[in-house]
Formats: C-alpha cells, structure tokens, sequence
C-alpha cells in the first residue's frame, strides 16, 4: 500500500478577507492588435499584489506574458484619483492605500505569434488564452470573477466553456482563477454546429473559410471518435465540451482544457484525405485529455503555481498514453484500416530509432526537463532530446500488450484507467504518484508492470519493442541496407545549405556545420541533383569529398556514409502460433 500523501494546496486565501473581481475586456486597437482590459475591484484590505501568470498549464514552458501588458494604471472608483502602486517583479504588481471600491486598467499586445497558447486579435477573430490576459490577486486564487466583452461591434459571438450568464451572452463567471485559466475565449464572426455524444452536448466552432458541409462531416466524425473515448472511459464527465478549431492561418498544434480544446491546422490540407485524418489525431488526442490530464493526473499537475515550474516525471503518463491512444481510438472509431494503424506506430517506433537520443536521455528526464529543452529546442536537439510524446506512446503500446499476454487478455491500460478514475479523481480528488500508478496496475491487473518497464522510465535505454509486437505476431523486416551522408540540406537562391545533422552510433563526427554551404561534392559543383544522386548511390562505409563555406572560410570534409535500410516495416506474421494470433484478433477487435 502506498504511502498517503495530502493533497498540495498552492496560494490558499485568507477567507476572512472580502473580495470581488469583476473583469471588462475590450478591444482597444483591433488594427494595431490590443486588447484592453478593466478589472473592478471591491475589497476591505488596504495593500494587495496581483499577478499576470507566467506560463500556462499544458505548455511546459516559461512564457513571460507580462512582456505584453502596457500602460498599467490604478483609480479610485468613485474619486477617480490614481492609486498607489510598484511593479516588485515581473509578473507582479503591489497596490497600496487602497480604497475600497477601485479599478485596475492596462492593455495587452496580442499579435506576438499564432499559437494555442497566446493571445491573438486580428480583423476576423480574436482569441484570449486566459493566463496571458487575466491578473490574479496574490493568494487569492479561489476567488470567484465575472469576465464581460464589449466587443460586439466588431465581433458577435464569444465562445467559452465558462458558464455564461442567462441574461448577458458577452457575460461569462467561474467559480475560482484555476477555473477561469483554463476557459479560453475565442470571438469570432462563424457560427457553431453541435452534437452529441454520451450525455454530453458538444459544440464545434471553425474558423476560417469552409463550407458548412466540411462543418457538418467533422461533427459527424467527431461524434464517432468522441462516443469511442466516452465508451472506453464507461462516463461522460461533463454535460458541455467545446472544439474550436482555427484553420485561419498554416499552423499546427492543440492544448487541452477542462471543458475545451483549441486546435490549430493548416487550412490548405484539410482536402488530402491523409491530413484529413491527421487533424481528427490531434482532436481525439486532446479530447482525450479530457480524462488523461484534466482529471486522472500525475500529483505535480494541480493545483498549479502560475509564476514557475510545475515539474513531474510522469508526462509520459499524461501525454505518452494519450499519443498511443488518439490513433487506437482513431483505429476502432474505423478511420484506419489495420495495416494503417500499424504504419502510424511505426512511424513513431522509427522515429526514435533514427537518432541517438534514447541513450542521452531517460524518459523520466524527458518529462522533469520539458521546460527548458523539449520546449526550448535548438539545431542539436533531435540528436540528444527524447519526446515523452513519441517515446511515451511506444511505452504505452509495450505495457498494453505486455498486459494482455500476463493477464491472458482479462485486464489492460482501459482497466487501471477506471480505478484511476475512481479511486484519485472521485474519492481523494487529487493526483497519483508514480508509485500509486503501479500500485494501481498491479491491484487491477495482478502484473508487475513497474519491474517489467521502470529500467526504461529511469535510464537512457531503448525499449526493445519488437520483444513485445512479437506477443502479438507483428514482426519487423527489413531489406535494401543504404548508405546515408549524415546531413540534412535546405536550398536558398539555388544554394546548398546544412540545415540537420543525424548523430548516430554508426556515424563518426563530422566536420559539418549548421549553416555550412556546401559548394562541391566528390569534385562536382554541389546542387540538389548532385546531392540526390551521391544519396541514391550511396553505401554503408563509403566515403566522399566535400567543399564547403564555412563564414567566408573554404573547408574541405572526408565524410564516411552510415547506412540504414531503405526498406523497414512491421507485418502481420502468419506464422506465429495460434495464441498470439489469438491476443492479436483480441487488441484489434477490443478496445483495451
């Protein structure tokens, strides 16, 4: 039995303490991007911080929104005499000699980048991610606060999971800051469709120019994929889930929250039946989250301190099951055939093994340093920086199967995710520790999956995967062993530039830049038919010439050629004996 551990309580208020905020989010500039933001304020304490968040949940990274908060000021509501006030950091604002009734104004840039995570205004819709807009008063964090647009001259709908008061649609209340942080608003000119899966009513906004019919097919299919994951989970925790998805502008990216998800794609592929299906895997990846994240959690995800880290070891829990699932669920909703499903594990199983990651990084120190190197990514990263997403899902893969051979297919993943469900949301209504997490497996399960699989949490170690499709007769086969340079190129005004260089194990270090452009190669004038030709000719252990300008320097580089084969895919083995054939027909046709 594992040790009780009580549950964190960040930022608690003083209950004695009165306290009402009331925010107004205006646009200011729709042309020059700025949103304007008034937060009325009725209190009986004289001296108050506020704080403007400096990360959001979700996106494991330091974000520094207060960059975009201007022209801060405080007044006396009724004298309108300016108050008091000095910046003590970056992110927090301390009011002194307050008067009880007063107002808090400043104005927020929302242009920086189009991303799910920052806020952005333009002609044809706004979007406001909540921790990059809204203050919070320093230990006030259960607080409740009403937010009110003034922006129907320029846009007539706002849409929110928030709960929208009867009488004003631009009205908006949450019950504390956590809540409101994780309602992000999207104001928009489009009109929304709607359905229904389990006993919940979702709604799905597009943005962007598309007609109602692509509107009503990706409702139908998002019926489908969201009824799978409600079926898995044997629950619909909410009555309301809002899907915003923006095809505005070329973007890729998605970020969950507690009753929404706002998603990002590019619009020029939404007609290639292949990208098609890769946006219904991002929003059956973050509709997932809705259980593995928002409620079933490791214990470091919430609650949360908005002004540093939040670290955990166990993102591989979080976001790794969830990248295995999103396909699954994709799989049995029938948007994948079999042999399509297995091309999209092997696509991640291969992309691990085309660098040397997985012996510079454990999956534990994946997931504990997110925040400053797979959010902060540099030219050398994919050599030496393991994804808790790719690496995570190929886990979860492995345990699943490995519980459907212990177990003899009586219990997997879907079991320990019920008893999660039950025993750390709904009865001690926090979250789990690794420990607990194995604990749970093993209690559900009988299988001891922490001895089986910790040495590949904790070590820079690949997982030997092929071990585990072989429990369910996928094997491997592979043929045409090449030779590879070891570079990626970009080409600029008919140019040859190093823009990726591949370490691998096989590979000697080269005398290769970023940048570098490459001039000849093998005496030959370097040009995308050049380099395409020496590729395709190429074999392990074959050198070649180099020339190359490096910052208005010659170089010259003997380059020694690695190999990988050119052919590489799992199969279904018919061979293999009738059990695992067995337990196969089993994973296929039952969701586990």
């Amino acid at each position: 039995m594992a040790k009780e551990e009580p549950e964190k309580t960040l930022d608690k208020p003083d209950q004695s303490n009165s306290l009402q905020l009331d925010f107004e989010v205006s646009i200011f500039d729709l042309f020059k991007h700025y949103f304007q933001v008034r937060l009325r304020v009725k209190t009986d304490q004289s001296e108050l911080i506020f704080c403007l968040p400096s990360w959001t949940p979700g996106s494991y990274m330091i974000r520094d929104y207060g960059t975009h908060l201007h022209k801060f000021e405080v007044r006396n509501s009724k004298t309108n005499e300016p108050v008091l006030w000095e910046m003590v950091d970056l992110h927090r604002w301390k009011l002194k000699n307050l008067p009880q009734e007063f107002e808090i104004k400043y104005i927020i840039y929302a242009f920086e980048d189009f991303t799910v995570r920052t806020n952005y205004l333009e002609t044809e819709f706004g979007f406001i991610n909540p921790p990059a807009l809204f203050l919070y008063p320093e230990g006030n964090l259960e607080k409740p606060s009403s937010v009110l647009f003034q922006v129907s001259d320029f846009f007539p709908y706002v849409y929110s999971s928030l709960t929208r008061d009867p009488e004003d649609p631009f009205r908006f209340r949450s019950e504390n800051f956590d809540e409101l942080f994780d309602s992000p608003f999207h104001l928009s000119k489009k009109n929304s469709v709607f359905f229904t899966a389990g006993t919940t009513k979702h709604e799905l906004l597009v943005e962007g120019d598309v007609s109602f019919d692509f509107k009503a097919k990706l409702a139908d299919d998002l019926k489908r994929i969201t009824e799978t994951q409600i079926e898995w989970m044997m629950e619909s925790p909410n009555p309301y889930y809002l899907f915003v998805l923006n095809l505005s502008l070329p973007a890729y990216g998605g970020l969950e929250h507690r009753a929404s998800s706002i998603n990002y794609f590019n619009p020029e592929l939404i007609s290639d039946e292949e990208e098609y299906k890769r946006l219904l895997e991002l929003l059956s990846h973050e509709y997932f989250h809705l259980w593995n994240i928002k409620r079933i959690r490791p214990i470091a995800l919430g609650p949360f301190d908005y002004q540093k880290p939040n670290l955990t070891r166990e993102l591989w829990i979080a976001e790794g099951f969830t990248s295995f699932y999103d396909v699954y669920f994709l799989f049995h909703s029938g948007f994948l055939s079999k042999e399509e499903y297995i091309s999209k594990l092997q696509s991640d199983i291969f992309a691990l093994e085309d660098n040397e990651a997985d012996s510079w990084m454990s999956l534990e120190e994946s997931s504990f340093t997110a925040w400053t190197k797979y959010y902060k990514r540099n030219g050398n990263s994919h050599n030496i920086t393991v994804s808790y997403y790719t690496k995570g899902g190929v886990l979860a893969l492995c345990m699943n199967l490995f519980l459907l051979q212990e177990s003899k297919e009586k219990k997997t993943i879907r079991h320990v995710f019920h008893k999660l469900n039950e025993v750390f949301v709904k009865t001690k209504q926090r979250g789990f520790t690794k420990q607990e997490f194995f604990d749970t497996v093993k209690d559900v399960t009988g299988v001891d999956l922490k001895t089986e699989f910790n040495e590949y949490l904790e070590y820079p170690k690949p997982i030997p995967v092929d071990l585990y499709l072989d429990i369910i007769g996928i094997r491997r086969i592979q043929t045409d062993l090449v030779g590879e340079t070891g570079f990626k190129t970009k080409e600029k005004n008919g140019n040859l530039y190093i823009q990726k260089l591949l370490h691998k194990s096989d590979m000697d270090s080269l005398n290769l830049m970023l940048d570098d452009e490459i001039l000849a190669i093998n005496g030959k004038r370097a040009t995308q038919t050049t380099l395409q030709n020496l590729e395709k000719n190429l074999r392990p252990g074959e050198k070649f010439h180099v020339i190359l300008s490096r910052a208005g320097r010659i170089k010259e580089s003997m380059i020694t050629a690695s190999g990988y084969y050119k052919t590489r895919k799992f199969v279904f083995a018919e061979d293999c004996t009738d059990d695992r054939k067995e337990l196969r027909e089993f994973f296929l046709r039952n969701i586990v």
